[in-house]
């Protein structure tokens, strides 16, 4: 095991050092998640309350687009004082990253800085101001969400970031990047100029020429060359630098980079409304990993809510999805490219066609539902009900059943049961689903799944049965009986009363699961279907098992490789006629039958 912080959380893996200091992997082992530490030394006990007041203002912060905050505290490491954050583990690259393999889409760079501007706002919602906005602290994870990164931690000023205060980290440096700095971050506020969410938006304005462009908006090197510049100079319009961009981006680009901060858009919530109308205007998208790609041209004149065309092609989605057809797919991507051509592709209606395509063809096609998102985000909203149910499947899916350690997924899974309880209540089918993803990505682990039964030992069904247990009553409450959700946590929780000996558990769920004893010997699988009799007999209702494992023995001798458990069940049966036996002499119930069947309704 490595070192422990607070007896908690095992640092694994060095991944960085920086300005904040070092930058851990580590597991947090109260509940057993991989978590990033970030550890600093700050030089003076108010640089540490500072750190600390900042950092629970940081941990307040609940939105998709900020990383989130678990805990901080101060500790002595190697003899020093020292601070350390736990914040949520993200995979993926930094935008700076991303930046030095060239210039991305211009669907892409509008998608990215209108979430970074949505994280802004919540930030200044909030009273904080990030006051270091640039590539390296926004992150583009594997799955295409984009996370902000060290909201409040290495700013020294007022949580509101307005008057005085200084801008200096605990190891004398200013706080921020120079290559992104508002003129008034330059001067510290002098002029009665204030210091407030204005500058994180003026370097959003230099991150987002960037992404534009491939070019900051200043290029000075050396720190006075580049003051004189964010002082006095006028930045470039990013079509000079690159053509074909839309007019509203210059347009929007020199408001961010206004020298006073009165002539800056008055917040971030209007940066992201004007980002998304650029992209819904005809901005061009990424290149598409179906079959129907969009024409190269985006007209919009069917876009009003009355227009005949397109209440036509409502009505024509609405009944593809009542109707279903055998070539529902087929349609819907005929149906997409219809949308695309009246009402441009970044279009609501053409948004909801194209997501429930990806749906559709997920299993064929994984990566079409991924590259959905950021449109339906966009266009539809976090809130809405297909991007709710698009993201939980999509992320549910890989952390219950893809690659790596399913407990990464556990915060936006957590916020995804959020949402899904307020749009559609606490037993609909998307929120009991997200919560059954998330009970399974917290059991699995870092470990495979390995087929049908996944709990191969007692310790392992004890933690599947802890975390899936108490969704069941809400899933037979709400689910249909044949619903895969509410079969696959019966036979899973049916499977782990088996390996821990809880046979009265086990018997329960295995009634509910095959009711059909008969069918279930003679067709089913015949091991389950000893486990099944066995449980059954165990729990109280010998003549029950009894009654059905002569079928089972009589198929066994057909079945390659079926010796040992043909041997079992013999077994199991000699075991079970011992005790009718003794029960009919003790004057017992054993010999009538029917006892569990009765319980369980059978």
């Amino acid at each position: 095991m490595g070192e422990l912080i607070e007896n908690r959380y095992a640092l694994e893996e060095l991944l960085g050092r920086g300005g904040f200091g070092e930058v851990w992997r580590a597991e947090d082992g109260r509940v057993g998640r991989r978590v990033a530490v970030k550890i600093g030394y700050p030089q003076t006990p108010e640089e540490s309350r500072r750190f600390e007041r900042e950092a629970g203002l940081a941990g307040s912060l609940a939105h998709p687009n900020v990383a989130t905050v678990h805990d901080f505290g101060r500790i002595e490491r190697d003899g020093r004082d020292a601070v350390f954050l736990v914040m949520e583990l993200l995979r993926g690259r930094s935008l700076a990253q991303v930046l030095a393999d060239g210039v991305p889409p211009l669907a892409d760079a509008l998608e990215w800085a209108g979430r970074i501007a949505d994280a802004l706002g919540a930030a200044h919602a909030a009273g904080i101001v990030h006051r270091d906005v640039k590539p390296a602290n926004v992150m583009i994870t594997e799955t295409g969400a984009v996370k902000v990164l060290d909201f409040g931690i290495a700013k020294a000023g007022s949580a509101s970031g307005s008057g005085g205060g200084t801008d200096l980290t605990g190891t004398g440096m200013v706080i921020g990047s120079f290559p992104y700095m508002a003129p008034e971050r330059w001067t510290g506020g002098a002029g009665g100029v204030p210091v407030d969410g204005r500058a994180d938006l003026y370097a959003l304005g230099c991150v987002l020429m960037e992404l534009l462009t491939g070019s900051r908006p200043f290029a000075a090197r050396e720190m006075h060359e580049l003051l004189a510049q964010h002082l006095t100079a006028a930045p470039p319009v990013p079509s000079s630098l690159r053509t074909g961009l839309p007019a509203v981006l210059d347009s929007l680009v020199r408001e961010l980079l206004a020298k006073d901060p009165r002539e800056r858009p008055a917040n971030a919530a209007e940066v992201s409304r004007r980002l998304a109308e650029a992209a819904r205007d005809g901005a061009p998208g990424r290149p598409a990993a179906v079959t129907y790609p969009p024409p190269a041209y985006a007209p919009t004149v069917h876009t009003a809510a009355d227009d005949a065309v397109r209440l036509m092609l409502e009505r024509r989605l609405t009944r593809l999805l009542e109707d279903s057809p055998a070539d529902v797919v087929d349609r819907l991507a005929v149906l997409v490219a219809d949308l695309t051509e009246e009402v441009g592709a970044q279009d609501a209606l053409t948004v909801r066609a194209a997501y429930h395509r990806a749906l559709r063809v997920r299993r064929q096609s994984p990566t079409d539902l991924e590259r959905i998102l950021p449109r339906m985000v966009r266009a539809l909203g976090l809130e809405h009900p297909d991007t709710i149910t698009a993201r939980a499947t999509w992320v549910g899916e890989a952390a219950a059943f893809g690659p790596g350690d399913g407990r990464r997924h556990e915060e936006e899974l957590r916020e995804l049961v959020a949402q899904a309880g307020r749009v559609f209540g606490a037993h609909g089918a998307v929120t009991l689903t997200a919560r059954y993803h998330l009970a399974s990505a917290m059991h699995r682990g870092a470990r495979d799944r390995d087929g049908q039964w996944d709990a191969r030992t007692r310790e392992r069904a004890e933690s599947e049965r802890a975390w899936l247990g108490p969704l069941l009553p809400d899933l037979e409450w709400a689910m249909t009986a044949g619903d895969p959700v509410l079969l696959d946590v019966r036979r899973r929780l049916a499977h782990d009363a088996w390996l821990v000996g809880d046979s009265a558990g086990a018997a329960e769920l295995y009634w509910r699961l095959f009711p059909n004893l008969a069918e279930l010997a003679e067709h089913g699988d015949p091991e389950v279907a000893h486990r099944v009799l066995r449980s059954i007999g165990e729990a109280g209702d010998p003549v029950s098992a009894l009654a059905h494992m002569d079928l089972l023995l009589h198929r066994l001798p057909f079945l390659s490789g079926s010796q040992w458990l043909a041997q079992e069940v013999s077994d199991t049966r000699a075991a079970f006629r011992r005790d009718v036996r003794e029960r009919r002499l003790a004057g017992g119930s054993g010999g009538t039958g029917g006892g569990l069947s009765r319980l369980f309704g059978r």
